[in-house]
């Protein structure tokens, strides 16, 4: 009978340390999920030209310019393309100031569908406009100043500062 009392109270010592680490592991998790979102809000920077750098060969316009760059093999990509229409129908400017490229050997412009009325779509087949913005990874969102400077880099559409309307 000293033998059962003994694992029972090891099992509820066990079960004790297991709860009071979940515990610890929901407090951490959330802790994270909070830094997370502030980094979000933020705007997480492209994998591509830091902020400040030039676009050679960028024709620009008189205004901020608009750049997403999506590749029809990334996942994230699938659903950052609809955030991205819903921003370039805010973008000042227009279509005529918004563009989203479609890059890679696979590229075409029926992966961007539904965004031609918001923007100019461009299928990067030799991706000569990836190499230009120096892009390592998808998808990269970017506002060009007049100049050609990167005023801003992101991989999330609804952290694009500069928006109008509602």
């Amino acid at each position: 009978m000293s033998v059962l009392v003994t694992v029972v109270v090891v099992l509820a010592l066990v079960c004790a340390f297991n709860t009071a680490l979940n515990v610890a592991l929901v407090r951490r998790l959330r802790y994270h999920a909070e830094l997370l979102a502030d980094v979000e809000e933020r705007g997480v920077p492209a994998q591509a030209l830091p902020r400040g750098e030039t676009v050679h060969d960028f024709v620009g316009h008189d205004a901020d310019t608009l750049v997403a760059f999506f590749s029809p093999t990334c996942t994230r990509c699938r659903r950052e393309r609809k955030a991205f229409g819903r921003v370039a129908a805010r973008w000042p400017g227009g279509p005529d100031r918004t563009v989203a490229v479609v890059s890679g050997p696979t590229a075409s412009a029926d992966f961007l569908t539904g965004l031609a009325p918001a923007t100019r779509i461009v299928v990067d087949t030799d991706e000569s406009l990836r190499h230009a913005f120096g892009i390592r990874g998808f998808p990269a969102l970017f506002v060009v100043s007049p100049d050609g400077r990167l005023a801003w880099t992101g991989v999330h559409a609804d952290a694009v500062p500069g928006l109008t309307g509602p």
